[in-house]
This record gives C-alpha cells, sequence and structure tokens, in this order.
C-alpha cells in the first residue's frame, strides 16, 4: 500500500525526488516524468546513467534522440552511437562517410587503401570495407 509521498499509486507531483519519483520534474534512481535526472530516468528529456525517452543525455541512453557513450535511437551521438542516424566520436578518417564516390576515393589514396564502399543510400566511404 502506497503512503502519502510514496511512488507505487501516488499521484504524480510537480517536483518528485526519491526511489521512484513519479512527477513533472524528478530526481531519483528510477525517476519518470516529463524532465528525469537519475541513475535510470524515463521520459521526455532524460538524463541519467541509463535514460530511455525522447531526448537522451546518458552513459546508456535509448530514445528518439540520444546522446551518451553507448546510445541507441533514432538519431545518436556517441563512441557507441547505434541509429537510424549516427554520429560518432572518433578521429579515425576511415569511418567518415562522404556525400560523392569521388571524394571517398580521395580518402582512400590518402590513406592507402584500395577502393570504396557505399554507406547506406546517399554515402560513400574510403577502402574496400568497413573498418572493423
Amino acid at each position: 500500500m502506497a503512503t502519502e509521498g510514496g511512488h507505487c499509486g501516488s499521484k504524480p507531483k510537480r517536483i518528485a525526488i526519491g526511489v521512484a519519483p513519479l512527477g513533472t520534474i524528478s530526481i531519483g534512481i528510477v525517476p519518470m516524468g516529463v524532465i528525469c535526472i537519475g541513475v535510470v530516468p524515463m521520459g521526455v528529456v532524460s538524463i541519467g546513467v541509463v535514460a530511455m525517452g525522447v531526448f537522451n543525455a546518458a552513459i546508456v541512453g535509448m530514445g528518439l534522440v540520444a546522446v551518451g557513450v553507448n546510445t541507441m535511437g533514432v538519431i545518436t551521438a556517441g563512441p557507441m552511437s547505434m541509429g537510424l542516424i549516427q554520429i560518432r566520436s572518433t578521429t579515425n578518417p576511415r569511418y567518415l562517410a562522404y556525400p560523392s564516390r569521388e571524394e571517398a576515393e580521395a580518402q582512400s589514396k590518402l590513406l592507402g587503401c584500395e577502393g570504396v564502399h557505399r554507406m547506406g543510400d546517399r554515402y560513400w566511404m574510403p577502402c574496400n570495407e568497413h573498418p572493423k
């Protein structure tokens, strides 16, 4: 049974702080709400260790727009981004994609590798094979 100020069965509050707070702005271990800051935040804007929502900034972010170390979603930015559109943190020119085959071929020559390969429907990457 939930008590006043508890999390299970209680009404959402404007600002909620606790183990599993539910509110418009939630800060805690498993926060759920519109703006969430915590260990496992879930909501529209999520900031935390494992964020899940529309916008995420986290170590492991999952959602529509995710920014973090290991992000998964439609638009992702991070070292291990996985999604429809990926923006990775890298300085390795082998990971760069180019809008034209000619640009990718020029980069291949600079890198000392052979050929180019397609990346999706619109981009080209240097070298015959995708880097591992």
